[in-house]
């Protein structure tokens, strides 16, 4: 497994976050709720985002019919400790723009807030 590196300052992020009406992932205003940044018990302490420079926004979404798509600044995100953005590619080689960023918990329900606000919709 190559070693994981931090993204650089600049870098946007983009997170995708379920079409689902019952499980409200995004406010009737259009911006992401909370639970777009939420880890789930099956992430292992890692939020999966991608590296917009090295994707496109079709790609990071994979099917806009089950997703949306938000962007944040990777400076934002830095800017909540203690959280990281680390730069972790799929080893299968499907995915060169993924990102990892960690420091979140299960428990935690402020930072997912926070990033929420911070990020805006993309849409196609």
């Amino acid at each position: 497994m190559p070693e994981r590196k931090p993204v650089d300052l600049s870098e946007w992020l983009y997170r995708r976050g379920y079409s689902n009406p019952v499980r409200r992932y995004m406010n009737p205003d259009g911006t992401a709720t909370s639970r777009v940044f939420k880890l789930r018990e099956n992430d292992n302490g890692e939020l999966s985002v991608d590296v917009k420079s090295l994707t496109n926004a079709s790609a990071s979404i994979v099917d806009p019919s089950k997703y949306f798509l938000f962007e944040i600044s990777n400076i934002s995100v830095l800017e909540i400790e203690p959280l990281n953005t680390l730069h972790d590619p799929l080893s299968d080689g499907t995915n060169p723009a993924h990102a990892a960023v960690i420091g979140l918990t299960l428990e935690d329900e402020i930072k997912p807030g926070l990033l929420a606000r911070k990020s805006k919709r993309v849409y196609l």
